[in-house]
């Protein structure tokens, strides 16, 4: 038995061997001022770049004695979520041109108090043409703060649909702001792609009545609906990045690009910004780890850019969930010439450390031959009163260097050596237990 022990012993220090800032290739000193019990640090992709996992077990923090120091992920509580709602809108008509619009207004309301009809009075006797109005959004009393006005077009609609759109905001029907101008809202079908564009960005605003007017030439689509967008935020106030990667043609496949990603940065969003103007493109968006890998599906959509002079109108990026892949590829069609720029959209990784022992500490990445253990920082903080400080990184500088990103040295003699004392171990257990059960006593 106490041969077992000792190989036991012996399998554990073999795969538990200490580890230290030079088994990492870099290194930063950590920025962290006051005593607090916990910092917190926001990683970029200039940090992550130098990662060689995609699940960030190479990023660890050391204090000043050598040793390593409880560092953890800290995602935030939620992610923000745009909530849709439709609202009651009516058209509202226009006077005649060169007539300005009376000061004077019929309205009509329901029960609820929300408006029925609207009529503008004009110094002109002519009655207003039936194709020029605005639409009027009556949002009820105390209405929330929303950000944007999303626009669904009738079965049916006439395409094309080109406008620009200014939206103004009011709270007694009299005095208007304006909210924005120039807002395209764009709908048209080419060669069987469906072109669209039917958000219009308002800002924040918590005006009761939005009224939405065409600014060019043009009279408004059939209409199935209005929504109102707004952001039910979870307190989640990282900056918004973005890696911009230039693509390179994929051998025997036209209208493919393939793209290299310097850093498992957290992807939210994908964008994809075409060679050149009056362009458009189906696009297929998918990504993997490496080349043992299978390609996974993105995001799929109609890319667009559309316009000159300034007047320039493109698709929106779609949100696409969370991807830390390295290597990318667009498919387009029809097939495109030149690579269109892929846009990956990120936030920064948010870790905690605990101040164990005395500082300075450092940050360390890329390791082949170490990887940070498992903490249960997050139980830690939950114990604690205090919220975490916040912490930055001072300049990078050289730890292990490539050594760290060269397996160790008899590293694979050692993991052999490991399963052959983990086996001859089992052998013992079980030449032991056999004598056991030879030299019980037998039953009556």
């Amino acid at each position: 038995m106490r041969s077992v022990l000792m190989l036991g012993l012996l399998a554990t220090g073999l795969a538990n061997a200490a580890t230290t800032p030079q088994d990492y290739a870099v290194q930063w000193p950590i920025q962290a001022e006051g005593d607090a019990a916990a910092y917190v640090l926001e990683l970029d992709d200039s940090v992550l770049r130098h990662v060689t996992r995609a699940d960030l077990r190479d990023l660890a923090v050391f204090n000043a004695d050598g040793e390593p120091v409880a560092f953890a992920p800290w995602p935030p509580e939620g992610t923000d979520e745009e909530l849709l709602e439709p609202v009651p809108w009516l058209r509202v008509p226009l006077p005649a041109p060169g007539q300005p619009e009376s000061l004077a207004l019929r309205l009509e309301r329901d029960a609820d108090g929300r408006l029925r009809g609207l009529d503008l009075r004009t110094n002109d006797s002519a009655p207003p043409s039936a194709e020029r109005h605005d639409l009027l959004v009556d949002r009820g009393e105390e209405p929330p703060v929303v950000s944007a006005l999303h626009v669904a077009l009738a079965d049916g609609a006439a395409l094309p649909v080109n406008l620009r759109v200014r939206v103004s905001a009011s709270d007694d029907l009299v005095d208007w702001r304006t909210l924005v101008s120039g807002q395209p809202l764009v709908a048209l079908d080419d060669n069987g792609l469906r072109i669209e564009r039917l958000a219009l960005d308002t800002g924040a605003t918590g005006a009761r009545y939005l009224r939405l007017s065409i600014e060019n030439e043009g009279h408004w689509p059939a209409l199935a609906g209005l929504q109102t967008g707004r952001t039910l935020r979870t307190g989640d106030a990282r900056e918004w990045l973005t890696l911009s990667l230039q693509g390179v043609p994929v051998d025997n496949e036209p209208g493919f690009f393939g793209y290299a990603s310097p850093a498992p940065v957290a992807v939210e969003r994908v964008d994809v910004e075409l060679p050149s103007t009056n362009t458009v493109a189906a696009v297929q968006v998918t990504a993997r780890e490496g080349a043992e890998d299978w390609w996974r599906p993105v995001a799929g959509f109609t890319a667009f850019r559309l316009g000159n002079n300034g007047d320039e109108v493109r698709h929106l990026a779609p949100h696409v969930g969370l991807h830390r892949e390295r290597e990318w590829r667009v498919a387009t069609r029809p097939a495109l010439a030149r690579a269109p720029l892929l846009q990956l959209h990120y936030r920064p990784e948010r870790f905690v450390m605990l101040a164990q022992g005395p500082g300075p500490y450092v940050l360390v990445a890329g390791s082949l031959r170490a990887q940070r253990e498992d903490y249960p920082v997050q139980a830690a903080l939950a114990a604690s009163n205090s919220a975490p400080a916040t912490a930055s990184l001072g300049a990078m500088s050289e730890a292990g260097g490539q050594a760290a990103l060269a397996p160790k040295r008899g590293e694979d003699w050692q993991r052999w050596l490991l399963w052959a004392i983990l086996g001859i171990g089992a052998a013992l257990v079980l030449v032991v237990s056999l004598k056991v059960l030879r030299t019980a006593p037998q039953a009556g």
